[in-house]
């Protein structure tokens, strides 16, 4: 399984710890300062005590902002954790999730499901290759409810494509000849994930896919 950049959380970390010693640092400093101006100021003519609360209200000020970025980064990493655990759970499973891309292995294809809503009078199937070019396209029925559409590897005339990446579309008009939208569904197993984005991504015959886009695990 492949797992690149897991070490992420371990950085964020990291960065997080530098930042706290930086503000310690600067916090030290800034109190330094306070006390060297009370230490040497005029006693025949002392400073306007505004001023140190002015001083101390923006020092208070930015603590607290210091304090709100260590939370944050503290609950990034923790939820970056619990991402990556339940990621991992899913390898080997099978799933069932929002998409519209197929992988052809020149000889099979997996189906693609999709859920036809109410009024649609006319639809059709389109299969179209990484170019954009329409491969196949044949007509769908447009009965509401669920149904599959499982190609055959073969254009329009009949003949079978090169092996690679089809993306399908279900195309739907209702009386006004209006388009109507269809969610479209692909299942596979769940091979490996991904981490290099900076999120978890689920592995699926060849295709990355986000663990929100996932309706359905077996």
């Amino acid at each position: 399984m492949s797992i690149p950049g897991l070490g992420g959380s371990s950085g964020l970390s990291s960065s997080a710890a530098t930042a706290e010693e930086r503000a310690s640092v600067e916090k030290e400093g800034f109190l330094k300062l306070l006390v060297a101006q009370l230490g040497n100021q005029d006693p025949m003519s002392p400073q306007d005590s505004d001023k140190y609360v002015d001083q101390l209200t923006s020092f208070s000020m930015l603590e607290q902002m210091m304090n709100l970025n260590k939370g944050v980064n503290n609950l990034s990493v923790g939820q970056l954790s619990n991402n990556t655990q339940d990621a991992v759970r899913f390898v080997g499973r099978e799933v069932i999730a929002r998409g519209d891309s197929i992988d052809f292995d020149g000889t099979n294809a997996a189906p693609v499901k999709y859920h036809m809503p109410y009024g649609v009078v006319s639809s059709t199937v389109s299969v179209y290759d990484q170019h954009g070019n329409l491969v196949h396209q044949e007509e769908a029925n447009p009965a509401p409810g669920a149904s599959q559409f499982q190609w055959d590897g073969r254009d329009s005339e009949g003949r079978l494509v090169p092996p690679g990446e089809y993306r399908v579309a279900v195309e739907a008009y209702d009386e006004a000849e209006n388009p109507v939208p269809v969610d479209t569904f692909v299942r596979g197993q769940v091979e490996s994930v991904r981490f290099d984005n900076g999120f978890p991504e689920l592995l699926v015959g060849g295709r990355r896919l986000k663990m929100s886009d996932i309706t359905e695990v077996h």
